[in-house]
């Protein structure tokens, strides 16, 4: 809940943006500025969420000011004061009234903290850093043209708010290991990566462990999908369990995505068919809704029995619900009276996670599941623990699962698939079984022979296979 300001929202060139209006109901020209930047290159998702969280830094800043005000009035917020300010937003946003931060508590008292997880404070501080660099980029511009005389001197600030915002620092050792390992052009420089864009306003983002609840219980999918109320629901879902996509990307399908003849879908980029005449048909800031993640790969790899039950209900959902008009090829449409063909993503996110969770309380799964992208951690894990393979062995790579996935990242992956704590637990203690039996532990040396000859009799026996 915002105090001292007033986030409104607007649109610029066909886009959503946003405004902030400022103690005195004012805009505030510099959030204006930043917001308007995002237009460019970011989505509309990504502008809501750093509008969102910069307009928080702007309440904390003037809840700070009125604090000040009152406490020693006439005294100015100086250079120092204001980059202390920023310094105390991380404490203030984790830890609040409890922070040993003097800021922080400060600002906490009269404006409580909603104290966030300090992941999320990392994630609070991307559009931040954003923001100042912008405003550092301006006051280069600025100063650039007071020298030409373009512009009054003393209206622009001759020293940077903080001399660290585009300062580079020497890469340590660890972090040159790293970067050469994880990424292609680094190791192809010569000598490697030497400086790192220095980080201003560092947060705190601890390894989190794997939530179990992210991941839809595989066994009971079945039948949460045949607890939806509508055809279009049962194929939206059978989908998103099928095929382990993003939530945009099953609802922003088209007719041209699909081949049914060969069973198969495919995953495309919007701003790849941009005047495609399903966007075409769509307002400019209706475009502005479709989404898009980065994924990597356009094929899909339907796990059973879920694609055959997304094939079933797309043709029910087809003769019974689909309202045939010739205005767009979007697959899933709205089915509620005076909205009927129009495209089901532009409808409201609450509204679908509702009904989402009214099927899952049906299964018994209240509280058990947040929502949709559950569905996209099952199909990771499944893939990563339970998919069978010609060779006898359950689980692939983490190099396909994440191609299947669609991440450019392993690490992505990971944050979805998770290895099976039961299965871990059995390998544990077989190997534990093998090396120890009660006697002698064996050494090294004998484990590497017994793996050797494993190895040796798995061959014999694909060879054996080969020839029968």
């Amino acid at each position: 809940m915002l105090k001292n300001v007033t986030l409104l929202k607007a649109t610029k060139d066909g886009k959503a943006t946003w405004r902030l209006l400022g103690p005195n109901g004012l805009p505030l020209d510099s959030f204006t500025a930043f917001a308007d930047s995002l237009l460019r290159k970011h989505g509309f998702n990504t502008r809501n969420s750093y509008c969102r969280h910069l307009a928080i830094f702007y309440d904390y800043l003037f809840e700070y000011e009125a604090v000040l005000k009152a406490a020693s009035p006439g005294e100015p917020l100086t250079r120092a004061r204001l980059k202390s300010v920023l310094e105390a937003f991380d404490e203030y946003l984790v830890h609040g009234e409890d922070s040993g931060n003097e800021i922080a508590k400060l600002v906490s008292q009269s404006r409580p903290s909603t104290r966030y997880a300090a992941a999320t404070s990392a994630l609070m501080h991307a559009p931040l850093r954003k923001f100042l660099s912008l405003s550092e980029h301006i006051r280069q511009e600025l100063q650039e043209l007071s020298q030409l005389g373009m512009c009054t001197e003393g209206d622009v600030d001759t020293e940077p708010l903080l001399h660290d915002l585009h300062s580079k620092v020497p890469v340590t050792p660890s972090q040159h290991r790293a970067m050469t390992a994880n990424s292609m052009i680094s190791g192809v420089i010569s000598g490697g990566p030497k400086f790192l864009k220095s980080t201003v306003l560092p947060t705190t983002s601890p390894q989190v462990s794997y939530d179990d609840s992210r991941a839809f219980p595989f066994d009971e999918i079945e039948s949460f999908i045949k607890a939806q109320t509508t055809f279009r629901d049962k194929a939206l879902y059978a989908f998103l369990a099928a095929s382990g996509c993003r939530n945009h990307e099953g609802l922003q399908l088209l007719f041209d995505d699909l081949d049914i003849s060969a069973g198969t879908v495919a995953l495309r980029d919007p701003a790849l068919r941009a005047n495609h005449p399903s966007y075409l048909y769509l307002s400019p800031e209706e475009r502005d809704l479709l989404a898009w993640k980065g994924r990597t790969t356009e094929s899909t790899l339907l796990l059973e029995p879920f694609a055959s039950m997304f094939f079933e209900s797309l043709e029910h959902y087809m003769a019974k619900e689909y309202v045939p008009h010739g205005l767009h090829r979007f697959v899933f449409q709205y089915l509620k009276k005076g909205k009927e063909g129009r495209p089901y993503f532009l409808s409201s996110h609450n509204t679908r996670l509702e009904a989402f969770k009214r099927a899952a309380a049906v299964v018994g799964l209240e509280g058990v599941v947040s929502g949709p992208h559950s569905l996209r951690h099952a199909y990771g894990t499944y893939l990563l623990n339970y998919f069978p393979r010609l060779s006898g062995d359950y689980g692939l790579p983490i190099a396909f699962v994440q191609q299947l996935m669609g991440h450019a990242e392993e690490k992505s992956t990971l944050r979805y698939a998770r290895y099976d704590k039961d299965l871990m637990q059995l390998e544990l203690r077989h190997a534990n079984a093998m090396v120890y039996n009660g006697a002698e532990p064996k050494s090294i040396d004998q484990l590497k022979l017994e793996a050797l000859n494993a190895q040796v009799r798995k061959l014999q026996q694909q060879i054996g296979l080969t020839h029968a």
